[in-house]
This record gives C-alpha cells, sequence and structure tokens, in this order.
C-alpha cells in the first residue's frame, strides 16, 4: 500500500522559490559553473518533490525521497506522533508524523492520509500507539 507525501504550499514556495532564484541568476550572469548547477540541482530536486512517499511492503515500511531510501521493519515500530518539527526528513510538509522505532530512532513523515496510514501499520503490529482514528472510508469499511 502506498501513500504519498503531503505537500504544503509553504515548503511547494520556498523549494521552487530556491529553484526559480537559481535558475534566474544563471540567466542574467551566464557562466559554465551556473549551467552544471542548475543542470544538477532542478531534476535532483524535482526527483525529491515529485517521488516521495512511504511504501507498506509485507512486514515493512519503505520510505522514499528521490533517490533516498529507507527500510523499518513495522514489527519494531512503537509509536506515531503528530509533529511540527523543522528537522529534516522525507516529508514535504510541515504537517508530519514521527515515527519511533528500535530502541531511540525516529523517521520523520508526512502523508497525505494520515489517518490511513497509521490504520495501515496497526494492521501489521497492533502494539503501535497512535493517536490517529479511523479514516471515514475505513469506518464504512468496518460497518
Amino acid at each position: 500500500m502506498y501513500f504519498p507525501s503531503k505537500k504544503s504550499i509553504l515548503l511547494g514556495l520556498i523549494i521552487w522559490g530556491a529553484n526559480a532564484s537559481l535558475l534566474w541568476d544563471v540567466i542574467i550572469h551566464p557562466s559554465i559553473t551556473g549551467y552544471v548547477v542548475i543542470i544538477t540541482f532542478i531534476p535532483f530536486i524535482s526527483f525529491l518533490w515529485f517521488k516521495t512517499g512511504y511504501e507498506i511492503i509485507e512486514q515493512h515500511l519503505v520510505i522514499r525521497s528521490g533517490p533516498f531510501k529507507s527500510t523499518i521493519p513495522i514489527a519494531d515500530i512503537k509509536k506515531l506522533t503528530p509533529s511540527k518539527t523543522l528537522l529534516a526528513g522525507p516529508a514535504l510538509s510541515l504537517d508530519r508524523i514521527e515515527i519511533a522505532y528500535g530502541l531511540y530512532d525516529i523517521a520523520i513523515v508526512s502523508p497525505k492520509d494520515k489517518a490511513g496510514f497509521a490504520e495501515a501499520l496497526r494492521r501489521h503490529n497492533e502494539t503501535i500507539e497512535s493517536p490517529f482514528p479511523f479514516s471515514p472510508m475505513q469506518i464504512r469499511n468496518l460497518k
């Protein structure tokens, strides 16, 4: 089951504004270095923006952000906590979830459907503590 990252307007403006600023600078002050930076940086940021998401595959949570990937055994997840942290992580919104797993590890994610994400994880590990309620679709499916 795949959960795309929620994308906030604020982070979008910051990320794409920085890209536009770099591009504008290269247009105004052309240089080989500038072209190299633009040719590598804009596709990389685009890859991160469009390919950040979270997938549950068998008993693992796979977190992807562009070319980066991390895997967390769902059995190791202890708690899901709502978070507005500014810590860097594979989350494209400030409406985030902090995943506590292992002894002291955390991962920061921002799925579009937080309740569905939490419930999908709980289907694999009922011991996960989570404040997220069932989503309306899941409530309909229970009836």
